[in-house]
């Protein structure tokens, strides 16, 4: 029950704050009505045939229990056990059946458990992003395998940081884990990427998962607690001047809310490549160690779709058993993060997107993988295709044998001008055949107007809208390069990983490259199909950050992930090169100083090359038709 004197000053501040986020609201009152003293019997709950029973404790090595509610058959017997780890709140329903209706599994003879992580909700401990989730990941499902209903068979689901906690858990090897479905999953909390920091990501989820969290659980007792409470939905509700804007980064004040908001944030911005820090809470180097089958499920506008298929690749080669390394099947459709609807962006792909392959929904395509591996269930699956993937473009599902295709063509496509390639309105121009002259082109890139963020592969506040967003305002800015190939005689499918060779030169001792493949409609829309950056003092992955020296020529890899899109007759592709897509990422300050620890920004002179000498280009992986 809620005590009345929170309730009341909970129901004031609702009023009183009327403009601020009902969301974090709702998680103020899931805290609120969730205090309960430990050990108190919960009264199961029997709706048609399904028994429901809220808080059953978890304990682990170290005495911390976690909380699980738990849907079961009512009639008795021993069944197998789907087990899901989150940190989002075990009754939001949204999330925990996204991807799975755990009624329906119940009344398909599951035991379908969903449990809060260490130091969320209702669950004892600390949070720290994925530290105890490799023990915490054995014991639980050791727990659940052990319930008097289970039969001692156990299978994980879930999406994101749940998908995670699958493979967290799976190479600990727990004797009961049988196999997984990790669906966008995550490895670690590294998201830096080409040395960037995800700034857009990574402060949209401290505040809106950890900061009501964190607040909920501080020492702060009464109006002292809301009024922190009120202060983190502020920041919410104007993330972009209480967060993106702020700098040096490291000093935004919501951070400071209470005892401390998000000290892991802090964390992040200190630890600016992949080291022991992010290591020792990573499954990365652990691939040799998973030996379940897991169905792994990804979208080419996923935020995380580029170490996802890194990482599936690993398990294919290292996996450390034959049943993960040759059973283990990936499934890529053209969804956003946590999205698997028909419209992505500004593009609706069809309803085979949501029914996959017009066969079956999410709920269905999971039973069917957990029938086989937890019941011995001969349904057919084991004998699809190992892999499927959506191709846009014609808007279909297909079947391959292995990921990436070996069939795939890497074709370079390079820059071409007479040194005017800004803005789609320039003369830039991509073809096959490479460059002679030795032109180039110029923009100025001033971190106080950064170029916007407009779709692409986003975990960000909603008004950024995910997936593919026509381009064309981008491509209207003067510090946007633009090439773009001549209206295509014949449909070209491009499906594989592409990559991006820049040569360049800079008047700054650091800065930024991005890079966007872009499908150019008859009608001048121009969709994003992939994307990607570069950080200049991050330009050799393998060796220590170094700056670089104005005015000399660098060659910068940018690495666009990976898509599958068929660019139809009439259709052109295109290149846009910029320094900026803020606030996905952090602003290169120029200064050569990052953006965590200063607030100078300086202007930077940019140009880039296209000569026999340097030639710019990308690599496309053509599939031939």
């Amino acid at each position: 029950m809620l005590d009345y004197n929170e309730l009341e000053m909970l129901e004031g501040a609702i009023v009183i704050q009327k403009e601020y986020s009902t969301r974090l609201f709702f998680c103020y009152l899931h805290h609120l009505a969730a205090r309960r003293k430990r050990g108190k019997n919960m009264t199961n709950k029997e709706i048609s045939g399904i028994i429901m029973e809220r808080g059953v404790s978890a304990i682990m090595r170290d005495g911390t229990a976690l909380e699980a509610d738990i849907y079961r058959p009512a009639k008795e017997g021993k069944y197998p056990v789907l087990l899901q780890r989150l940190p989002y709140n075990k009754k939001l329903l949204t999330i925990t059946a996204l991807v799975l209706d755990p009624i329906t599994a119940a009344h398909a003879g599951y035991v379908v458990i969903n449990q809060d992580v260490r130091g969320c909700f209702e669950s004892e401990g600390h949070f720290d992003p994925y530290r105890d989730e490799f023990n915490d990941g054995y014991d639980s499902v050791e727990w659940a395998a052990s319930l008097p209903y289970s039969d001692g068979n156990v299978g994980m689901y879930g999406v994101s940081y749940l998908g995670g906690t699958q493979f967290f858990a799976a190479v600990m090897q727990p004797p009961h884990l049988k196999a997984i479905f990790p669906i966008e999953w995550g490895m670690d909390m590294f998201y830096n990427r080409g040395g960037a920091f995800q700034l857009g990501f990574s402060a949209y989820w401290a505040l809106q998962h950890s900061g009501p969290n964190t607040v909920m659980r501080s020492k702060a007792e009464g109006a002292e607690k809301l009024q922190n409470f009120l202060k983190l939905i502020y920041a919410a509700d104007h993330i972009e001047e209480a967060a993106y804007f702020q700098l040096p980064l490291k000093d935004m004040p919501w951070l400071k809310i209470g005892d401390g908001i998000a000290p892991f944030f802090e964390d992040w911005l200190e630890h600016d490549t992949f080291d022991e820090f992010y290591q020792k809470t990573s499954v990365r180097p652990l691939t040799n160690q998973l030996e379940v089958p897991a169905f792994c499920m990804c979208g080419w506008y996923d935020a995380i779709i580029g170490p996802n298929l890194e990482y599936y690749q690993s398990i294919k080669a290292q996996g450390g058993s034959e049943v993960a390394r040759n059973k283990t099947k990936l499934m890529i459709g053209p969804w956003s993060h946590g999205s698997f609807l028909n419209t992505v962006g500004e593009l609706n792909f069809g309803l085979s997107t949501v029914l996959l392959e017009l066969k079956r929904d999410l709920t269905t395509l999971h039973l069917q993988w957990f029938d086989f591996w937890l019941k011995n269930a001969e349904n057919g699956i084991e004998d699809e295709a190992p892999v499927k993937i959506f191709v846009m473009g014609e808007n279909k599902w297909r079947d391959e044998q292995e990921w990436p295709l070996a069939r795939a063509e890497y074709t370079p496509f390079y820059f071409h001008s007479d040194g005017h390639a800004n803005t789609r309105h320039g003369d830039g121009s991509l073809s096959t055949m490479p460059p002679t002259n030795k032109t180039s082109d110029q923009f100025i890139y001033d971190p106080q107007k950064p170029v916007p963020t407009t779709g692409g592969n986003l975990i960000m506040p909603l008004n950024y809208i995910k997936g593919p967003m026509n381009q064309a305002a981008i491509e209207d800015r003067d510090d946007v390069l633009v090439y773009t190939t001549e209206p295509l005689k014949n449909d070209t499918e491009i499906t594989g990983p592409v990559n991006l060779k820049l040569f360049a030169v800079s008047s700054a001792p650091d800065t930024d490259f991005t890079a966007k493949l872009v499908d150019v409609y008859p009608d001048g829309k121009a969709y994003n199909v992939a994307d990607g950056i570069i950080r200049a003092r991050y330009r050799n992955a393998d060796e220590a950050p170094t700056l670089i020296i104005a005015g000399e020529v660098y060659e910068y890899e940018i690495d666009l992930w990976a898509t599958s899109n068929v660019f139809k007759v009439g259709h052109r592709i295109r290149v846009d090169i910029s320094s900026s897509d803020f606030p996905r990422y952090d602003r290169n300050t120029n200064t050569g100083i990052l953006g965590s620890d200063s607030s100078e920004l300086v202007v930077a002179k940019q140009t880039v090359l296209h000569s026999d000498r340097y030639p710019s280009h990308i690599i496309l992986p053509v599939i031939p038709r």
